[in-house]
């Protein structure tokens, strides 16, 4: 009888912990930029560009205490979104963002990974986060690409929230937004005259 009871209760926690799993999660991508305003764009009109090559729209799928779960997708339009905080960011750097035909640069940023994916281990678990930007610019006289990747791994024992998916996904994104939006070399590329 007691150990009937005892693998009802471990089974009752085991479903408790992983029942959220089994629920689609859609994260609300807002990413946080850490750009110090500056002068370094000199009014350089830019246009921006954005495409998402990734395979698929998924981000990845939920952690449960057996592997992956639900899946995890975006409320919003991630190449919007890119597209949106990259303005903000070159604006605050002095650059003026708007139409092709009348540009001085030309930015496009291809969005390659942001993946979010799950690994099982006899005690723990893990998270692996993933994200990487391509950004190539043209200017009058010549052309640059460079690839900006941010890669994490979280050891967990508790299935993570739905909320703490939401930010270890938004912190990728944010990361390697802020290396892009913080390379000098691309920064002076885009503004030279």
């Amino acid at each position: 009888m007691i150990k009937a009871i005892r693998v009802l209760t471990v089974g009752a926690l085991l479903l408790a912990g992983g029942g959220c799993a089994y629920i689609p999660q859609q994260a609300n991508l807002n990413p946080d930029l850490n750009i110090d305003s500056s002068g370094i764009g000199n009014n350089a009109r830019i246009f921006i560009n954005v495409l998402d090559e990734r395979a698929g729209k998924s981000l990845g799928r939920r952690a449960a205490s057996y592997g992956p779960a639900a899946e995890i997708t975006a409320k919003q339009e991630l190449a919007e979104v890119v597209k949106t905080k990259l303005e903000q960011g070159l604006r605050a750097q002095g650059f003026l963002p708007g139409a092709k035909d009348t540009a001085d640069s030309i930015l496009i940023v291809e969005i390659r990974a942001l993946d979010y994916s799950t690994s099982t281990g006899f005690f723990t678990g893990g998270v692996h986060i993933r994200a990487a930007l391509k950004g190539r610019a043209k200017n009058r006289d010549a052309e640059m690409e460079k690839m900006y990747r941010y890669e994490k791994e979280e050891r967990i024992i508790i299935v993570p929230t739905a909320g703490t998916n939401e930010k270890w996904i938004n912190e990728a994104l944010s990361e390697t937004l802020n290396k892009l939006l913080t390379d000098s070399e691309l920064l002076a590329f885009l503004a030279k005259p």
